[in-house]
């Protein structure tokens, strides 16, 4: 595969350019930590947040989450300091902490707790997927809760530290206000008055937190910032601490810099997704022989070497390797074949070809676009881009707008990854397909003890593999850059690290 499109540096910018500024400590010695997220927030109501990702940041700066995660990734008390299910894994038990409160006074308790979850459960993002097994919540005391599942979940509790364990007021849930202004009991409140909505947002201290001590910067400043070239100048300047060091010129520049990059294992599986998977917005993509081809065309060595710089693993499935799903054979399920792909169209009847149109996401990931652009053309698919901006990329997606695009999930946790993706109802099924044996083996999941659900895991991913549901190319590395004065503890199986885990540099 040739590059024809040259670093982002160079790309056309669609989605905005926001300023660099900011430092890292004040004339009163106070410390500043600013960092830089590819994304502003949709919207800071926890129940419309469509997935985790870099945008964690700023729900992290202003919600406690009822669990947490620890240094290896694990389920670690939170708000939540112990919890365990009944015998037949359908009744979760929470003991709450009893010091905490949101900022507009008000107390959180177990009834607070049933109001975040049934709220959340009624949304269209990643934690109303996460609950979907909830029926519902019942308060035995203040510092007691009870989750009753219609049947067991096996990601509930790692859920319960991500986006569907988020904890607003019960009295700011529902309400416009809560869009933008947050009220929440984590470490930070949002300064409305020296933020711009899209732009920058400004996070002070809460200054009631019950665990200040993890959090040692008495400010955080979150940049919306797309441009890399802007992203690494900040960086070298000490204007920007930390950024996702989404494309490899990120990770290049920071080093030339001899800044930190902070690499680790994230699970995340990236490549074309292919949401049309019965044809209804684009008739060929129901044909299993275009999904297969499309899949044949990817030189994923390729695309790992050129595209992400080395930092990613080449592979055709979707469940990570550190997973009970993952089967090594299946990386190379779809070689590198641009004349079998080509033969697959000719015979489903597409031997000149189709197009599509998709998403613009350049701006953000100009080498990753061209990869699928050259990719699919290979084969005779010509793609039409439609501009967007960041705020309604993720949208779009969940609405169905479009056939395909380039993307990326976390699928470190295979039963989230699955509640995401493949359940009819999921939020990324936008067309919201359904295959029987796919709904089979997720029962079984949903049942088994830990061997058949090991066993199930492996034949649902083999069967997504075969059915082409995706065409991926790679496990990414995660990485992060950072500025000379921070440093960072990372956590394996999330996207980015989480806001407890900088600190000033020792």
């Amino acid at each position: 595969m040739r590059r024809s499109i040259v670093a982002a540096s160079a790309a056309a910018f669609l989605f905005g350019l926001s300023a660099c500024g900011g430092g890292s400590s004040s004339a009163e010695g106070s410390q500043t930590l600013t960092l830089a997220i590819v994304t502003p927030p949709t919207s800071f109501e926890p129940g419309a947040m469509a997935m985790g990702g870099p945008e964690d940041h700023y729900y992290q700066a202003v919600y406690d989450t009822l669990l947490a995660l620890d240094a290896a990734g694990k389920p670690a008390a939170n708000v939540a300091t112990a919890w365990s299910y009944d015998p037949s894994n359908t009744r979760l038990s929470l003991t709450l902490r009893e010091d905490v409160t949101f900022t507009d006074g008000t107390k959180l308790d177990a009834a607070a707790v049933k109001a975040n979850l049934e709220h959340a459960k009624k949304g269209t993002g990643e934690a109303a997927s996460a609950l979907r097994a909830v029926d519902e919540v019942n308060v035995t005391d203040a510092a007691h809760a009870e989750i009753v599942l219609s049947a067991p979940d096996p990601s509930l509790v790692p859920s319960l530290a991500r986006s569907a364990g988020y904890l607003a007021s019960p009295k700011a849930l529902g309400s416009p206000e809560i869009k933008t202004a947050p009220v929440g009991s984590g470490p930070y409140r949002l300064d409305k008055s020296r933020s711009t909505s899209g732009d920058a947002y400004v996070f002070t201290r809460n200054e009631s937190y019950w665990n200040k001590s993890a959090y040692p910067y008495d400010q955080v400043d979150i940049k919306h910032l797309d441009n890399t070239t802007a992203a690494i100048n900040g960086l070298r300047s000490g204007q920007i601490l930390g950024v996702s060091a989404i494309s490899k010129d990120i990770v290049q520049g920071a080093k030339q810099a001899g800044l930190t990059v902070a690499t680790y294992d994230n699970g995340t599986i990236e490549g074309i997704f292919l949401w049309d998977r019965a044809g209804e917005n684009t008739k060929a993509l129901g044909d299993l022989r275009v999904r297969r081809a499309i899949n044949h065309a990817l030189d994923r060595e390729t695309i790992v070497e050129n595209v992400k710089g080395g930092l990613a693993t080449p592979s055709a499935q979707i469940f990570a390797p550190t997973t009970s799903g993952y089967d090594k054979a299946l990386d190379d399920a779809y070689p590198y074949d641009v004349a079998k792909a080509k033969r697959l169209m000719a015979e489903a009847g597409y031997a000149s070809g189709f197009t599509l149109t998709v998403a613009d996401f350049s701006p953000v990931y100009p080498d990753e676009q061209a990869a699928m652009t050259e990719s699919l053309a290979a084969i005779g698919i010509k793609v039409k881009y439609t501009p967007i901006t960041a705020d309604q990329a993720v949208g779009s997606i969940i609405g169905g707008r479009w056939p395909i695009n380039y993307f990326n999930l976390t699928s470190s946790n295979p039963w989230a990854f699955a509640q995401l993706t493949l359940d009819p109802k999921a939020a990324f099924n936008p067309f919201h397909v359904t295959d029987p044996k796919v709904t089979e083996l997720l029962e079984t999941i949903r049942t088994s003890d830990s061997a058949e659900q090991d066993a199930a895991y492996k034949r649902l991913n083999a069967h997504i593999v075969d059915q082409a549901w995706f065409a991926p190319w790679a496990f990414q590395q995660g990485a992060y850059a950072l500025g000379k004065s921070v440093e960072v503890t990372t956590v394996p199986g999330v996207s980015v690290p989480p806001l407890s885990g900088f600190a000033p540099a020792a």
